[in-house]
Protein backbone atom coordinates (compact mmCIF):
# COMPACT_ATOMS: atom_id res chain seq x y z
CA UNK A 1 0.00 0.00 0.00
CA UNK A 2 1.49 3.31 -1.37
CA UNK A 3 1.21 6.07 1.87
CA UNK A 4 0.78 9.91 0.74
CA UNK A 5 2.89 12.27 2.45
CA UNK A 6 2.21 15.89 2.63
CA UNK A 7 -0.33 17.99 4.36
CA UNK A 8 -4.19 18.28 4.58
CA UNK A 9 -6.69 21.34 3.91
CA UNK A 10 -7.53 21.60 7.03
CA UNK A 11 -4.25 21.81 8.70
CA UNK A 12 -3.07 24.43 5.53
CA UNK A 13 -6.20 26.22 6.67
CA UNK A 14 -4.77 26.50 10.32
CA UNK A 15 -1.53 27.60 9.46
CA UNK A 16 -2.80 30.53 7.08
CA UNK A 17 -5.21 31.60 9.68
CA UNK A 18 -2.61 31.47 12.02
CA UNK A 19 -0.17 33.15 9.80
CA UNK A 20 -2.30 35.91 9.63
CA UNK A 21 -3.89 36.38 13.14
CA UNK A 22 0.34 37.14 13.69
CA UNK A 23 0.53 39.81 10.57
CA UNK A 24 -2.63 41.33 12.45
CA UNK A 25 -1.05 41.87 15.45
CA UNK A 26 2.79 42.17 14.64
CA UNK A 27 2.44 44.84 11.51
CA UNK A 28 1.23 47.78 13.74
CA UNK A 29 4.05 47.93 15.11
CA UNK A 30 6.14 48.07 12.12
CA UNK A 31 3.53 50.32 10.00
CA UNK A 32 4.98 53.48 12.58
CA UNK A 33 8.62 53.44 11.78
CA UNK A 34 8.55 56.89 10.22
CA UNK A 35 7.09 58.33 13.79
CA UNK A 36 9.29 56.74 15.59
CA UNK A 37 12.49 57.54 13.55
CA UNK A 38 11.02 61.52 14.08
CA UNK A 39 10.61 61.33 17.88
CA UNK A 40 13.97 59.72 18.27
CA UNK A 41 15.74 62.55 15.86
CA UNK A 42 13.62 65.19 17.94
CA UNK A 43 14.99 63.30 21.60
CA UNK A 44 17.92 64.20 19.81
CA UNK A 45 18.16 67.37 19.65
CA UNK A 46 16.01 68.27 23.15
CA UNK A 47 19.19 66.50 24.50
CA UNK A 48 21.88 69.17 22.02
CA UNK A 49 19.18 71.74 23.76
CA UNK A 50 19.60 71.17 27.32
CA UNK A 51 23.68 70.38 27.02
CA UNK A 52 24.01 73.70 24.80
CA UNK A 53 22.20 75.48 27.42
CA UNK A 54 23.99 74.02 30.13
CA UNK A 55 27.28 74.77 28.76
CA UNK A 56 26.27 78.21 27.98
CA UNK A 57 25.07 79.22 31.34
CA UNK A 58 28.38 77.34 32.64
CA UNK A 59 30.06 80.46 29.78
CA UNK A 60 27.94 82.98 31.10
CA UNK A 61 28.78 82.16 35.00
CA UNK A 62 32.68 82.07 34.24
CA UNK A 63 32.33 85.57 32.64
CA UNK A 64 29.85 86.99 35.50
CA UNK A 65 26.76 87.51 33.34
CA UNK A 66 24.73 84.91 34.59
CA UNK A 67 22.12 86.94 36.12
CA UNK A 68 22.14 89.98 33.26
CA UNK A 69 19.14 90.29 31.02
CA UNK A 70 21.36 90.42 27.94
CA UNK A 71 24.80 89.53 26.97
CA UNK A 72 27.25 88.09 24.46
CA UNK A 73 29.58 84.91 24.83
CA UNK A 74 31.43 82.85 22.55
CA UNK A 75 31.23 79.29 21.60
CA UNK A 76 34.62 78.72 19.92
CA UNK A 77 33.41 80.18 16.43
CA UNK A 78 30.72 83.00 17.16
CA UNK A 79 29.40 85.19 19.47
CA UNK A 80 25.89 84.14 21.59
CA UNK A 81 22.84 86.39 22.49
CA UNK A 82 22.25 85.40 26.64
CA UNK A 83 19.36 86.36 28.32
CA UNK A 84 20.01 85.57 32.02
CA UNK A 85 22.96 82.85 31.44
CA UNK A 86 21.09 81.06 29.05
CA UNK A 87 21.09 81.85 24.97
CA UNK A 88 18.57 83.84 23.57
CA UNK A 89 15.32 82.36 22.10
CA UNK A 90 16.05 82.86 18.24
CA UNK A 91 16.56 81.37 15.37
CA UNK A 92 19.57 83.24 14.59
CA UNK A 93 20.97 81.81 17.95
CA UNK A 94 20.13 78.27 17.97
CA UNK A 95 21.63 77.43 14.39
CA UNK A 96 24.38 78.70 16.43
CA UNK A 97 23.97 76.42 19.52
CA UNK A 98 22.41 73.40 17.34
CA UNK A 99 24.88 73.38 13.80
CA UNK A 100 21.48 72.99 12.59
CA UNK A 101 19.87 74.90 9.30
CA UNK A 102 16.65 76.09 10.74
CA UNK A 103 15.69 78.43 8.09
CA UNK A 104 14.77 75.90 5.54
CA UNK A 105 11.28 75.44 5.51
CA UNK A 106 11.22 73.48 2.00
CA UNK A 107 13.24 70.78 2.05
CA UNK A 108 15.84 71.08 5.22
CA UNK A 109 15.58 68.09 7.67
CA UNK A 110 14.64 70.49 11.03
CA UNK A 111 13.20 74.06 10.92
CA UNK A 112 12.31 76.35 13.99
CA UNK A 113 9.47 79.20 14.42
CA UNK A 114 9.82 81.57 16.66
CA UNK A 115 7.16 82.77 18.72
CA UNK A 116 5.88 82.96 22.18
CA UNK A 117 4.95 80.32 25.09
CA UNK A 118 3.10 81.98 27.92
CA UNK A 119 4.40 85.06 27.13
CA UNK A 120 7.92 84.05 27.45
CA UNK A 121 10.09 84.55 24.17
CA UNK A 122 10.75 80.86 22.57
CA UNK A 123 11.58 78.61 19.38
CA UNK A 124 9.40 75.41 18.27
CA UNK A 125 11.89 73.18 16.29
CA UNK A 126 10.19 70.68 13.94
CA UNK A 127 10.77 67.49 11.89
CA UNK A 128 10.30 68.67 8.37
CA UNK A 129 7.17 66.17 7.08
CA UNK A 130 7.22 66.05 3.59
CA UNK A 131 4.32 67.94 3.04
CA UNK A 132 3.40 71.83 2.07
CA UNK A 133 3.38 73.27 5.40
CA UNK A 134 6.28 71.47 6.97
CA UNK A 135 5.56 70.44 9.88
CA UNK A 136 3.19 68.63 12.57
CA UNK A 137 2.32 71.07 15.58
CA UNK A 138 2.30 68.37 18.18
CA UNK A 139 5.92 66.58 16.93
CA UNK A 140 8.43 69.20 18.21
CA UNK A 141 10.83 70.12 20.77
CA UNK A 142 10.16 73.81 22.33
CA UNK A 143 13.11 76.30 23.88
CA UNK A 144 11.52 78.51 25.99
CA UNK A 145 14.33 81.30 27.07
CA UNK A 146 14.86 82.46 30.81
CA UNK A 147 12.67 85.05 32.30
CA UNK A 148 15.22 86.40 34.84
CA UNK A 149 17.68 85.02 36.99
CA UNK A 150 15.95 83.00 38.98
CA UNK A 151 14.56 80.77 36.22
CA UNK A 152 15.80 78.79 33.40
CA UNK A 153 15.42 78.39 30.38
CA UNK A 154 13.04 75.31 29.61
CA UNK A 155 13.30 72.10 26.72
CA UNK A 156 10.05 70.89 26.44
CA UNK A 157 9.64 67.63 23.57
CA UNK A 158 6.37 66.61 22.37
CA UNK A 159 6.30 63.47 20.34
CA UNK A 160 2.13 62.73 20.37
CA UNK A 161 1.62 63.71 16.88
CA UNK A 162 4.94 61.78 15.23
Amino acid sequence: MRRNSGFTLVELIVVIVILGILAVTAAPKFMNLQGDAKAASLKGVQAALNSAKSLAYGKALVKGIEKSATGTINNGTDNLDIVYGYPKANIATLTKVLDLDLTDTATGDYFGKAGTVDGTDAVTIYVHNGSTDGYDDSCSVTYKQATDANTAAKVTLDTTGC
